[in-house]
């Protein structure tokens, strides 16, 4: 039996959570005839695959799914069958990714691997959640739950949880916010006890803490989400360090939302600080957005000026990183500032 496929179930993907939503104001009189409606969260693209389990909150799973020395004849087939597999999902090739799972699948049967047929189920159930097919997600998700368990796996195994905490993503695709709600308080108790346990049980801790706090963004819950927020944060900071993609990511939603909040001065904070660990990251597709986000609240104080340059900046940067979505928020802040001068 594969030792490796042991821990490839405490990856948990990298969910977006419409990134994008908006963030209403209500007006001002002392600086702003009208407020700018929205900061934008960062809609990162839906890889929501195990393959990359952690991108960005640090975890690799082609590191889990290395050999090791045990890992010979019948046995490697397989293990680069899912290698294959995975790199496909990470590429967005869903087709062949498909395809290399089943073989992956009917190797693993064929040799009688427990642990290797779970985790195709595992895999396959993941891929369906990437093109949103939620339905065969959650019945594949539920088959390696019950297959887990049959085994005597414990409730409070970071395999269940995090399995419980895709489903309990799905139900929120679905819009049934009372059973997803559930879902995300059982996985917040169940890791409760183990947080401190290991590297992967407190970055899981980490991971339920912001899918939990997005999920109270949408339901505008915005003190609450704010604590599990910053939970989330300090999980990062202390497992990855501070100046890393994730972080530059959570203080964005941090600045977005204590502006909802109506916190002004730590949303500026944030946003500053975000952009300064932009400035260090290696991938700085995003980063134009927390600009952008950072002249709107400036706007919001009356600071215009300052406001127009972080707007040109984010658009500049939108442009040479070819993002879509930073240069539509610089525009979009654009489009306040005309509009803020144009009411005075």
């Amino acid at each position: 039996m594969l030792r490796c496929f042991q821990k490839l179930f405490i990856g948990v993907p990298k969910y977006q959570y419409f990134r994008n939503c908006g963030i209403t104001a209500s007006a001002t009189k002392t600086h702003l005839k009208q407020l700018p409606k929205c900061l934008k969260k960062i809609a990162l693209p839906y890889h929501e695959n195990s393959t990359v389990i952690f991108r960005i909150w640090g975890i690799s799973i082609l590191t889990w799914l290395g050999f090791t020395s045990e890992d010979e004849g019948k046995e490697s087939e397989l293990i680069m069958t899912l290698k294959r597999a995975v790199l496909c999902m990470k590429r967005e090739q869903y087709n062949t990714a498909e395809q290399l799972l089943h073989i992956a699948l009917k190797i693993a049967q064929e040799q009688q691997n427990e642990q290797g047929i779970v985790y195709c189920f595992d895999l396959m159930a993941n891929l369906a959640f990437d093109q949103q097919i939620l339905d065969k997600a959650e019945k594949l998700f539920v088959t390696v739950l019950q297959i887990l368990l049959s085994k005597g796996t414990k409730q409070d195994d970071l395999k269940v949880i995090h399995i419980s905490l895709k489903l309990a993503r799905i139900a929120q695709l679905r819009a049934d916010l009372e059973k997803a709600e559930l879902g995300y308080e059982w996985c917040l108790e169940k890791i409760k006890n183990q947080r401190n346990d290991d590297l992967d049980t407190e970055i899981l801790s980490g991971v339920i803490q912001d899918w939990y706090a997005q999920f109270l963004l949408d339901k505008g819950d915005n003190q609450k989400a704010l604590f599990y927020l910053k939970e989330a944060y300090r999980v990062c900071e202390k497992t990855m360090g501070a100046n890393n993609e994730k972080s530059m990511l959570l203080l964005n939603d941090l600045g977005i939302t204590s502006f909802r909040a109506g916190d002004i001065a730590n949303a500026e904070i944030f946003l500053n600080e975000g952009i300064k660990i932009g400035q260090k990251v290696d991938d700085q597709t995003h980063v134009g957005v927390l600009h952008a986000n950072l002249g709107l609240v400036l706007l919001h104080k009356g600071i215009v000026e300052k406001a127009k340059t972080l707007c040109k900046e984010a658009w500049s940067l939108g442009k040479k990183n070819m993002n879509n979505e930073t240069m539509e928020q610089a525009n979009y802040c654009f489009e306040q500032i005309k509009m803020n001068l144009g009411n005075k």
